[in-house]
């Protein structure tokens, strides 16, 4: 039996970056978004460049460094109309 279909929030084709969105800044919905990609990672195969997660707004230090340690890139809103991204 074939597992069921698996729908992510987002999925940058130039890139080739698969993105989780989160609406919360809280450890618990990081550590969600790490285990969400780990699981989704696994049955995209090739043309995955990387992970991210976009959130609400920029977290605390260490939950930046917890994603860092993943290889997750963080994007979040900055100013009227960018983004910032930490690796």
């Amino acid at each position: 039996m074939s597992p069921p279909p698996l729908f992510t929030d987002l999925y940058d084709t130039t890139t080739g970056t698969l993105i989780e969105a989160k609406g919360s800044v809280r450890r618990e919905s990081i550590r969600m978004a790490i285990g969400q990609l780990a699981d989704y990672r696994r049955h995209v195969g090739n043309g995955l460049n990387g992970l991210a997660v976009l959130l609400p707004s920029e977290p605390r230090p260490d939950l930046l460094d917890l994603l860092g340690s993943q290889r997750i890139t963080v994007i979040w809103p900055e100013g009227k109309s960018g983004f910032a991204t930490a690796t």
